[in-house]
């Protein structure tokens, strides 16, 4: 059983490198306003969550020179993590209005900062010494940061470097800069771990498919781990063509930003522990389970063996 198996990684002294947004999160639900300033961003709160588990990530990103970017730099440092590699720029920084209601998720994007990310002599170095890079759709939706990551993927291709990609396509995230559909298929295409939600396989490949389906479209443009979350339902994760169905964890939900990304956080660090795929793919299921008791995207979890204690792992 492949699953069984651990996940190859490439003989690096660094663990992992994240690259893109790092924003404040203002989030409703109901239209009551939890908190103001909440700081965000799909692998910037990876990268926390990835410390609180016990690992060393680096992180790259851009802010804007105002409270919020000066928040945001303040908050990576108090945690552990370096902020030499997230560049201040004189614009604001990106914010995210989310509106939960009973029914529905509203995302309002204020773009000013995060895209500004630049392809480096410095980032490629800190690359070539890392066994993973992970990024996001949005530095690929607006100019300079998608030929950023345009590059890192080239470079991580050249340098046997494990890509992981989080496909959270969203329509309003697209300018005149964006890579199309058909070229995000492309980038599916050279990754090696993925972790699309249902809906965002909606978003890429069209309605009227299973989720089963929709694994398998993922399968054939050349994705080798394939994880698909599917809510309250769990998720089916696909590895070389053998696919496996695990139940949520989740006892409480109170908010649901930052269940992902916690999830990512919990996946790689039982990679990069070397588990087996199937109890990196466990742990991961249990950082989302922490992060839907909570508001807010940061986690608050525990180190990795204390999860593996307790959860039996």
């Amino acid at each position: 059983m492949d699953f069984k198996k651990v996940f190859a990684l490439p003989n690096k002294e660094h663990d992992i490198l994240l690259i893109g947004e790092i924003l404040i999160d203002e989030i409703s639900v109901d239209q009551v306003i939890e908190g103001k300033l909440l700081f965000g961003g799909s692998p910037a709160n990876v990268a926390v969550n990835l410390k609180n588990l016990g690992l060393d990530p680096m992180f790259f990103g851009a802010v804007g020179n105002d409270d919020s970017g000066h928040y945001l730099k303040s908050e990576l440092r108090s945690r552990g993590i370096s902020d030499d590699h997230v560049k201040t720029f004189k614009t604001k920084t990106t914010t995210v209005k989310i509106e939960h209601s009973q029914n529905s998720h509203t995302f309002t994007f204020n773009r000013s900062s995060d895209y500004h990310i630049y392809y480096t002599k410095e980032l490629e170095e800190e690359l070539s010494k890392v066994k993973i890079v992970h990024f996001t759709y949005w530095p690929l939706s607006k100019e300079p940061a998608r030929s950023t990551i345009e590059n890192v993927i080239k470079f991580a291709k050249e340098n046997n470097i494990i890509i992981g990609f989080d496909p959270n396509y969203h329509k309003d995230l697209e300018t005149t800069d964006s890579i199309n559909i058909e070229e995000l298929k492309s980038i599916i295409g050279q990754v090696d771990i993925i972790k699309p939600s249902l809906d965002d396989s909606i978003r890429i490949f069209g309605e009227g498919f299973t989720p089963e389906e929709y694994i398998l479209k993922y399968q054939e443009l050349g994705c080798k781990l394939i994880v698909m979350t599917l809510g309250k339902d769990g998720l089916i994760a696909s590895y070389k063509g053998e696919r496996i169905k695990m139940p949520s964890m989740a006892e409480e939900i109170v908010e649901v930003t930052g269940a992902g990304d916690a999830f990512w956080s919990g996946l790689y660090a039982g990679i990069i522990n070397k588990e087996t795929i199937y109890n990196a793919i466990k742990i991961g299921l249990v950082c989302s389970s922490y992060s839907l008791k909570q508001v807010g995207a940061i986690t608050n979890l525990p180190n990795i063996s204390k999860i593996k204690k307790e959860f039996n792992i």
